[in-house]
């Protein structure tokens, strides 16, 4: 059975599930070169047919993951929403507006995804299945997470007009996925959020991860006040207060808002977001897990919300806790793999005796490997200083060439699906330099207050990382940030941020190989207990996917080498032009 997931809007993506594994991923940006690229995934799905070998025709099922409309809970919910505002003429024409445009603005792309559809599919032999965004964002955690029972908590700013859900896991019940609670695309997390990046100063869903930084230099209590007026939870709701002081949009922002945020600094109001966050997000799991009298449970999380690593970490820390899986393509780019999972369970759901069932998502090594060719090879050494060694001599050199304070890119086998370069399509540097954030973020002309993310072994972690879990996957896939001991702060200044937290990559012989060799060669040469693991791109741009894309960064001096890795072979290019 191949299932071929699409979602066309956000970061539009496309992926094959085959006989319940996710064989292959990709967004869209990656081939374009556009950030958050929403237009229809026609290159991702060109590569994922060619990955599999397949044409489009032996495609079982198309499973897509977006505008499929109004549930019919959800009007019961906007009808209570109204009966909230009755009175209130400035409220109900904000509720009217959000409906009106999510209306106009998804219809265009369930258009383009019928047209595909009319003009690629053959609906006698083949099937088209669509399912709602936030059941997609479900499953997409649920079905890939290690956990066999458990809650899913999906967040984000909207999506089919919903923004917020929590469900109960069983994946040998009869019905898998229980929603449990719901909240409209006005009651929202996601937008309280992107407002305040918009207020200060900030691209509202692309920079929220610059607020998370800040707020870890400010006082998170200042301005608390403030952010309540916006959006607060009460008795499992997630409330609202439409007028001035929130709107289910980015922009714009009334005069008392804005008079009200400059009484404080930006730290003051990102410490206090992030904090308002942090607890509206804990106390509306903890309202549901205490109705449905439980704890010591799963909790699996996805939605552009869970691209916030304090979140989850909060969440982790919570005594119900168990464990936590937060699916690594948490945006709206992993809705096609959760949508392939509900069409595979759909199916099953009628064939008594298909035995098989969705694997674990272990890796997110999705993506094209690099293409490279001799006439390329040629071409790049006539530019620049260039060595071909061995895979096996390679981490030694690598290592070395770190400590000697080169900044390299590496690209190393398939490109990672989903926001985080997980060290295939990475910058690579070391970490005891404190004033790397000020310099490496200039060279790659960005702004960033959180500083860069340490990759360590695991065989290690236990010595510098607090309450360690070796069972902690958020910590394979960068979802979640942990307490440092004092030892690694010392050591690693910059990748531990001021809170004393860090966003960690956990390595394992199997997880990625040559990092792993790499990192046990810097172990044995440095008093550094981690490396530098930043994506390999500049401000407003993809990641990259190709040898290409990376030599133009060498060629702008963004890093001093690059790394080529195939199987047997080893390219490195120098920035000194001969």
């Amino acid at each position: 059975m191949i299932i071929l997931g699409i979602c066309n809007d956000e970061t539009s993506s496309a992926c094959l599930l085959r006989d319940g594994e996710i064989i292959c991923a990709v967004s869209e940006e990656r081939f374009t070169r556009v950030k958050l690229d929403n237009s229809f995934p026609i290159l991702s799905i060109k590569f994922c047919l060619s990955f599999a070998e397949i044409s489009l025709s032996e495609v079982n099922v198309i499973a897509y993951s977006w505008t499929k409309g109004v549930q019919q809970n959800l009007i019961t919910s906007f009808v209570e929403l109204g009966g909230r505002y009755l009175n209130d003429n400035k409220a109900n024409e904000i509720i009217k507006e959000r409906i009106f445009w999510e209306i106009e603005r998804d219809k265009n792309k369930k258009i383009e995804f019928d047209n595909w559809v009319k003009s690629n599919i053959d609906l006698s032999k083949q099937q088209v299945m669509d399912f709602y965004h936030h059941e997609s964002h479900a499953a997409s955690a649920a079905f890939f997470s290690p956990f066999d029972d458990g809650y899913v908590y999906t967040s984000d700013g909207r999506g089919d007009f919903e923004s917020t859900t929590i469900y109960k896991f069983d994946r040998f019940a009869k019905c898998k996925l229980t929603k449990i609670y719901s909240s409209t695309s006005i009651d929202s997390f996601g937008f309280f959020y992107g407002r305040i990046t918009g207020l200060l100063g900030f691209k509202p869903m692309r920079h929220e991860g610059k607020i998370t930084g800040l707020a870890a230099f400010g006082d998170p209590y200042k301005a608390l006040g403030l952010c309540k007026k916006m959006i607060n939870v009460s008795q499992g709701k997630i409330i609202v207060n439409l007028g001035d002081y929130y709107r289910p949009f980015f922009a714009p922002y009334s005069e008392i808002l804005k008079f009200e945020i400059n009484k404080y600094s930006k730290e003051d109001i990102a410490a206090a977001t992030q904090y308002h966050l942090e607890t509206m997000m804990q106390d509306l799991i903890d309202y549901y897990l205490k109705v449905e009298e439980v704890h010591n449970v799963n909790l699996m999380c996805a939605g552009g919300v869970f691209g916030n690593v304090k979140v989850t970490q909060k969440l982790k820390e919570m005594p119900q806790i168990k464990s936590c899986f937060v699916q690594p393509q948490m945006g709206d780019g992993g809705l096609c793999i959760g949508a392939c999972a509900l069409a595979f369970e759909k199916i099953k759901s009628f064939d008594s005796q298909n035995k098989l069932r969705i694997k674990e998502l272990k890796s997110m090594y999705l993506g094209p490997k690099a293409s490279f060719r001799v006439k390329q090879h040629n071409d790049y050494k006539t530019k620049y200083q260039n060595e071909i060694i061995s895979y096996k001599e390679a981490p030694i050199k690598f290592a070395e060439s770190l400590n000697k304070k080169n900044v390299i890119g590496l690209i190393n086998g398939r490109m990672e699906f989903g926001p985080r370069a997980l060290c295939n399509r990475s910058i690579i540097v070391g970490t005891s330099d404190k004033n790397i954030n000020d310099w490496l973020n200039k060279r790659m002309k960005r702004t960033e207050f959180m500083p860069f993310a340490p990759v360590m072994r695991k065989e290690i972690a236990d010595q510098y990382i607090k309450n360690f879990k070796s069972d902690d996957v958020t910590l394979n896939f960068m979802t979640s940030t942990v307490n440092c001991t004092d030892q690694f702060k010392e050591n690693n200044p910059a990748v531990v941020h001021i809170d004393n937290t860090a966003r960690p990559q956990i390595v394992t012989k199997e997880s990625n190989h040559f990092i792993w060799h790499v990192l046990f060669e810097w172990e044995r040469i440095t008093t550094e207990n981690s490396l530098v693991n930043t994506s390999f791109n500049v401000h407003e741009e993809p990641i990259i996917c190709d040898v290409d894309e990376g030599m133009e960064s060498l060629s702008k001096g963004v890093i001093d080498q690059l790394w080529y890795v195939e199987e047997d072979t080893v390219y490195i290019y120098s920035q000194k032009e001969i």
